[in-house]
């Protein structure tokens, strides 16, 4: 034996000695119980780190899980509907509004009337025909055109009742200003305006004079006076060309005045 091994033997025999060996082989089984040891790369090693894999099967669970959400997603996406290019061909756009529930034809939307709608509200069904058109061009299910349907009419029922407010309030207006001159309405002079008004309606135009005074928004589709100023004019003009005495006093009726008798009380060409 040389004095080498003799003086290993003697320090294997001491306690130090003992110590030292133990340490060593406990380091060997600790490296050999690390299985990612064998990785190479740098990054994945660092990643497993990270993550705190100290076996296999956490990691192989970890990678199962991970596939089968790829795959899932991958069905997904093969199944997932897509809108045409904005200049495709109208055959694919059909084919694509088709899957997203538009019926085959326009007159296959079926339109129910929304709730708290005014009371006499006008709906407007040749314009709800021409919406069934619309709604079939853009695509939309009957679902979407139903929603759209239901805004606007209570977008037109809102501008039916504003618009019946502002001629109320036009109408109440006129009445005020005309009482300021022909008097209180139950008055005589009130009423005889009123005749005379009549008067040179019904014979310069008739109803189709008074079609036009509604059309313009001088009178309402009632009737009433929304022009105070046109008012007093017609019944100026009713009174001097179709003034009658039996109307004014009681007495017999006068031939009523011509244009140019009333224009032109004096002949201007009388010598």
């Amino acid at each position: 034996m040389t004095d080498q091994a003799m003086a290993g033997a003697a320090q294997a025999g001491t306690s130090e000695g003992a110590a030292a060996a133990a340490a060593n082989n406990g380091s060997q089984a600790a490296a050999t119980s690390d299985i990612f040891a064998g990785l190479q790369n740098a990054e994945s090693r660092q990643w497993v780190e990270s993550k705190g894999y100290k076996a296999l099967d956490p990691l192989v669970e970890s990678a199962r899980h991970a596939d089968k959400v790829q795959s899932e997603f991958n069905d997904f996406k093969a199944k997932a509907l897509a809108p045409p290019a904005n200049d495709a061909p109208k055959e694919q756009w059909d084919a694509f509004y088709a899957k997203m529930g538009r019926p085959e034809k326009a007159e296959a939307y079926e339109f129910s009337m929304p709730q708290n709608l005014p009371e006499g509200f006008a709906y407007d069904g040749e314009s709800a025909k021409a919406y069934q058109g619309w709604a079939h061009e853009a695509g939309l299910s009957p679902r979407q055109a139903q929603a759209l349907h239901d805004r606007f009419v209570q977008h037109q029922a809102g501008q039916q009742t504003a618009y019946a407010q502002s001629i109320v309030q036009k109408g109440e207006a006129a009445q005020g200003e005309l009482t300021k001159v022909w008097g209180d309405k139950a008055s005589d002079g009130f009423k005889a305006n009123v005749q005379f008004a009549d008067r040179f309606i019904a014979n310069n135009g008739g109803d189709a004079l008074m079609g036009e005074l509604k059309a313009n928004g001088l009178l309402s589709p009632d009737g009433y006076v929304l022009s105070p100023v046109l008012a007093q004019a017609m019944a100026k003009a009713g009174k001097a060309l179709y003034a009658e005495d039996q109307f004014a006093t009681g007495g017999a009726a006068a031939q009523p005045k011509s244009a140019a008798e009333t224009l032109y009380p004096t002949d201007p060409f009388k010598r």
